[in-house]
């Protein structure tokens, strides 16, 4: 009976809170919209590529690679599928590694030349969550030493800003798609913030656009 009482206070006080917040016009933190904003984080040891894969170096010149941050917040809840077994090699450019959401995929391509050493068997049983952590995809032996002066690599800062730089292109190619009256609302928030996940929203052409333009 007590148990009972006090889980009833509880649930009393969030009500009111709740109702305070209406009337202020303001939302609960646990029932927001989670928002896909310019404030992005990259491991300083890590590369990124512009097809929005990273590379760490692990050990005995082996790189784990996965997805960056951007992707998650584009796509929302999404699971990995190796396109790669361990053991095969890969040529740059090649088909490596695909991202499915829903009833939809897209597929990334190898920053570098190289072959499959280890494949994280983690993420064929949970969607990402941890994209620079424990969600990491495969590890990769490069063929040749990985060069940061080409353009399609970037690291620290420069990783950084090419981030930014890529939401404000995503948030104009997000823009432009977003004329159907069936879509307003659910991609952009008060104050123009995106929605995560907001890739969800559109049609399959959109989603090959969206492949085509920033993959």
């Amino acid at each position: 009976m007590v148990a009972l009482f006090v889980v009833l206070t509880f649930l009393f006080f969030i009500l009111i809170d709740l109702l305070v917040l209406k009337a202020q016009g303001k939302e609960h933190p646990a029932f927001a919209v989670k928002v896909f904003d310019k404030r992005f984080f990259f491991p300083t040891e890590a590369i990124l590529s512009t097809g929005h894969l990273w590379l760490q170096r692990a050990q005995n010149g082996l790189y784990k690679l996965g997805i960056d941050e951007f992707i998650l917040k584009a796509l929302g809840k999404l699971h990995l599928i190796p396109l790669k077994a361990e053991g095969q090699s890969v040529n740059k450019g090649e088909p490596i590694l695909q991202a499915v959401f829903g009833n939809r995929t897209i597929t990334f391509r190898a920053p570098v030349d190289g072959s499959i050493k280890f494949v994280n068997k983690n993420i064929n049983e949970k969607p990402v969550d941890d994209p620079y952590g424990d969600d990491w995809a495969m590890l990769i032996e490069p063929k040749t030493n990985i060069s940061l002066s080409t353009a399609f690599l970037k690291t620290g800062n420069d990783a950084i800003k090419w981030l930014h730089d890529e939401f404000n292109r995503f948030k104009d190619f997000v823009a432009a798609k977003a004329g159907q009256p069936e879509l307003a609302g659910v991609t952009l928030q008060d104050g123009g913030n995106i929605v995560e996940g907001v890739l969800r929203s559109f049609d399959d052409n959109t989603i090959k656009e969206f492949e085509e333009q920033f993959l």
